[in-house]
C-alpha cells in the first residue's frame, strides 16, 4: 500500500480548501487520503445546509407594532411639576409659605453675595492660611515617605548601585528593552487575523 504524502488536513486546511486556497502539499495529500476527502466532502455539505437555511425576519409592520403597545413613562420630574404648582396655589396660606420660602432663600443668596464682595480680604487670608498649612502637611507626609525609604534594610545596596552611571544606564536600557517587547508582543496577540472566512464553493 503506498503511504500517503503530508499529514492529515487541519480545520485550517480544510476552510483554505473550501476557499480554493489550498496549499500544494495539502492538496496532494488530499488527493491520496481516503479520510480527508471524507472529512472535506462532509464539511462541503455541511455548509451547503447552513447556506441552504433560509434567512428569518420579523413581518412587515412588527416594529410597528410593537411601539404602539410601549406606554413610556413620564420623568419623575415632569410628572411632579404639575401637582406641586396644584398644591403651591391651592390656598393663601400655601401660596404665602412658599413665597416666603422663595424670600429667603433669595434673601439668604444675596446676603452670601453681598458679604464675599465686602470681605475679599479676610477670604484671601483665609485661603492663604489653608494653603500653608496643605503645603506644611504635604511636607511632612514627603518627609515621613523618605526617613521610611531611608531606613528600609535594602537603601545601602541601592544606593550603592545608583552611585554608578553605568549600571543605571544598564538598568534602564535592559527596561526599555523588557518595555519594547511587552508592546510588541501586545500588537502581536491583538492582530486581526488576516485569513478570510471561506464561504461556500460552487
Amino acid at each position: 500500500m503506498t503511504p500517503v504524502p503530508g499529514s492529515h488536513l487541519t480545520p485550517d486546511d480544510l476552510d483554505a480548501w473550501l476557499a480554493g486556497a489550498l496549499a500544494p502539499a495539502a492538496q496532494e495529500h488530499l488527493a491520496h487520503c481516503p479520510a480527508c476527502q471524507e472529512q472535506a466532502q462532509t464539511e462541503r455539505e455541511i455548509i451547503a445546509l447552513l447556506a441552504a437555511v433560509p434567512r428569518l425576519g420579523p413581518a412587515p409592520g412588527f416594529a410597528d407594532r410593537v411601539m404602539a403597545r410601549v406606554s413610556l413613562p413620564q420623568p419623575t420630574a415632569a410628572a411632579s411639576l404639575p401637582s406641586l404648582r396644584q398644591r403651591i396655589l391651592a390656598s393663601r396660606r400655601s401660596t404665602a409659605l412658599a413665597a416666603s420660602l422663595l424670600i429667603l432663600l433669595a434673601g439668604s443668596m444675596a446676603g452670601s453675595v453681598i458679604w464675599t464682595l465686602g470681605h475679599q480680604q479676610t477670604l484671601a487670608a483665609l485661603g492663604q492660611w489653608l494653603a500653608l498649612q496643605a503645603g506644611q502637611v504635604a511636607w511632612i507626609g514627603v518627609r515621613n515617605i523618605a526617613s521610611n525609604f531611608i531606613e528600609q534594610p535594602w537603601f545601602g545596596a541601592f544606593k550603592s548601585f545608583a552611585t554608578h552611571p553605568g549600571r543605571v544606564g544598564l538598568a534602564f536600557a535592559l527596561a526599555t528593552a523588557a518595555y519594547v517587547a511587552g508592546i510588541l508582543a501586545l500588537r502581536r496577540l491583538l492582530a486581526l487575523p488576516t485569513q478570510q472566512v471561506a464561504h461556500v464553493g460552487p
